[in-house]
């Protein structure tokens, strides 16, 4: 298990186990001890409130990201719904399945952020630490 996966919950340890490899998200960020390992619900907890839904973590509704890639995520999902819907589709076929996405969906994940980036370039100074990713060819 990752060294930056701070929380002990076996959520989190599961959740950790399943879509981090060498302390790299999904959206290929590394982990580090200001980069740590958060929780992303699959479903917003107002959603889920708002239906009567139970809120706690679960494998389920969650998804093991760093810091940075959470916040970038979210970032996507207020400035840019239409990349957001499609990073959002490759998460939900990779967390049914349980799995780390494959090169090629990993290199779908960096076309979109690199869309948002580029869309945003003229709009909304990005912050350097979330345009430092590990690049595809050093993920094993």
């Amino acid at each position: 298990m990752t060294k930056y996966c701070f929380s002990k919950t076996r959520v989190m340890k599961s959740l950790c186990s399943m879509y981090i490899i060498n302390n790299i998200d999904i959206f290929n960020f590394q982990a580090s001890r200001k980069n740590y390992i958060t929780y992303h619900h699959l479903i917003e907890v107002s959603d889920l409130e708002a239906i009567g839904f139970p809120t706690k973590k679960t494998i389920e509704n969650g998804l093991a990201l760093t810091k940075y890639a959470h916040f970038y995520l979210h970032l996507i999902e207020d400035y840019a719904p239409d990349i957001f819907y499609h990073l959002n589709e490759i998460i939900l076929l990779i967390t049914k399945e349980k799995r780390l996405p494959t090169i090629k969906e990993r290199s779908l994940i960096q076309i979109f952020l690199e869309a948002f980036e580029y869309r945003m370039k003229e709009y909304y100074n990005i912050k350097p630490n979330l345009l430092a990713r590990v690049p595809l060819k050093e993920i094993r």
